[in-house]
């Protein structure tokens, strides 16, 4: 009676199927498969790139910008790529620890806090201020969505938000015995700015958004 040889585990003997049935599939290795659709997860791994070089002077902001629109616009892999082949992995945890730090919610209860400079804005930002003060100030801030969130809530206190001169700004908040304005007007310089939505109560206090100092280059590429 013959015998055939059985291939050891692991070994490359037998037909070529059956190899590359023991191989694993491209689509699911990071960067391949270029042609596989994008996850949110993946672009706002990508914008985390974009915005740990523009912190670090690797992009200056008008290139940010232009990547940055290029990354929400993306729907695979294969466009996400060339956005940060030119640009080094940040360091491990850097980035996580970044946004972790600027998601924090922000209470001032009888004092004043103001949030600036060129901060990674999260996706959702609670503020409160309570016989207190709290400045979030939008006007350098690294906007890593084209649209972001800002739970305002102000009892017996104020919210300042100071945003850039061409963000469109949406308030849906409510007031009850306090007030919510928009000095600045709530018209944007032209339509290709970032948007901010604001949302929240104010009692016995005072919610305002004002314009003005600066106008982040969202699509000033084109």
């Amino acid at each position: 009676m013959s015998s055939t040889a059985v291939p050891a585990p692991g070994s490359d003997s037998g037909s070529p199927a059956d190899v590359g049935a023991r191989r694993p599939r491209l689509a699911k290795l990071p960067g391949a498969a270029p042609d596989l659709r994008a996850s949110d997860e993946e672009r706002d791994q990508v914008a985390g790139i974009l915005a740990d070089a523009l912190a670090t002077g690797r992009l200056a902001p008008d290139e940010h910008a232009e990547r940055l629109e290029a990354v929400y616009a993306a729907r695979t892999r294969g466009e996400l790529a060339p956005l940060t082949q030119d640009l080094p992995e940040p360091a491990e945890g850097r980035t996580a620890l970044a946004r972790h730090l600027d998601a924090a919610p922000v209470h001032a209860v009888f004092s004043k806090i103001r949030r600036g400079g060129q901060w990674p804005v999260p996706p959702e930002t609670v503020v409160r201020s309570t016989f207190g003060a709290a400045v979030i100030d939008l006007r350098h801030a690294v906007f890593t969505r084209h649209e972001v969130v800002i739970h305002a809530h102000s009892f017996c206190g104020k919210i300042e938000i100071l945003v850039p001169d061409n963000a469109r700004v949406h308030d849906t908040g409510t007031a009850l015995f306090g007030k919510r304005s928009l000095p600045g007007g709530r018209e944007a310089e032209g339509d290709d700015g970032p948007v901010v939505r604001i949302t929240g109560r104010s009692l016995f206090g005072h919610v305002r958004v004002m314009r003005g100092g600066f106008k982040w280059p969202w699509r000033e590429w084109r």
